[in-house]
């Protein structure tokens, strides 16, 4: 059980940097892999309550690697199997990261209220038994969820509740699924919601300070980050700088194999075109961006 555990780990920091398009047959295939153990195999209770959260540990990681490749359906599916899964082995916490991932998916791509009422709901149902790490995280997607709801006043609200837990956060405690949520990642998720409410002042410097700390290692997070300092950039009407910062994000975009990555371009092109008088400068960057725009064929789902 313990090298299923590892293995799942492994497959989480791979992801880290390396993208979709590569990782996804890896972590489906775990998945199977696992899922058939607990169904030909007979274990004391513990043992089978402890593997049930394992995969529903697999499931909420193959729901964001599904996302990722544009999967959407088979993202639905992955986090909602998780949850069910998660709830039988008696951890209420990894169910609610499985709901809460479904809503931020929701509120990305789907019906942005009922995101609402899934972030909201995920935070309930484990906010008492998870740490510090854990609590975060479910509630900088209560709001995100508000934002791309316009709900400036709640996603505002949520954001400091985030602040004021993060304060007690100890990375070496946090669950599997929510290593990764470093100071930078609150900054970066902070600045989004930001940028989302239209509030460039407050997002542009909260953006730039916490990608500087990233790099051409991570190349799907840098791209999606530039892509909304991108957009901050714009909203304060300083083009020639967003101009080029997307066009960096355009460049780690080649080589993330992340359908977010290149759909995040297509969206920054439109900002771009749209913009009055536009210089030379936007025009090459229109003419650079093309191809990769151009070779997403929009979301892969069903594919």
């Amino acid at each position: 059980m313990a090298r299923i555990e590892e293995r799942v780990r492994q497959l989480r920091r791979l992801d880290d940097h390396v993208g979709s398009a590569e990782t996804y047959a890896m972590v489906s295939a775990e998945l199977s892999a696992t899922a058939d153990l607990l169904r030909e195999g007979s274990y004391r209770e513990a043992t089978h309550c402890r593997l049930l959260v394992v995969i529903a540990d697999l499931c909420q990681l193959a729901g964001f690697v599904a996302e990722d490749a544009g999967r959407l359906s088979e993202a639905r599916h992955y986090y909602l199997t998780g949850m069910r899964a998660a709830h039988a082995g008696g951890d209420a916490v990894s169910a609610a990261n499985c709901l809460s991932s479904l809503s931020y998916l929701e509120a990305n791509l789907g019906d942005r209220r009922e995101a609402v009422t899934l972030a909201r709901s995920a935070y309930v149902g484990g906010r008492h038994a998870a740490e510090s790490t854990g609590q975060a995280l479910l509630l900088e997607r209560v709001a995100w969820a508000h934002a791309r709801m316009g709900e400036a006043n709640l996603a505002e609200r949520a954001l400091g509740d985030v602040a004021e837990i993060y304060q007690h956060v100890d990375l070496r405690e946090a669950p599997s699924w929510a290593y990764w949520l470093t100071q930078d990642e609150v900054q970066v998720m902070a600045g989004r919601v930001w940028t989302e409410l239209r509030r460039p002042l407050r997002a542009v410097p909260l953006l730039e300070d916490a990608i500087r700390r990233y790099g051409d290692d991570s190349p799907r997070e840098t791209s999606l980050y530039l892509g909304w300092l991108t957009q901050a950039l714009l909203q304060a009407g300083e083009v020639e700088q967003a101009i080029a910062v997307a066009g960096r994000s355009v460049a780690l975009a080649r080589t993330a194999r992340s359908q977010r990555a290149v759909d995040r371009v297509a969206e920054l092109r439109q900002m771009i075109a749209a913009v009055d008088g536009r210089t030379s400068a936007a025009d090459e960057f229109l003419e650079l961006s093309a191809g990769l725009s151009a070779a997403s064929g929009g979301h892969l789902e069903g594919q």
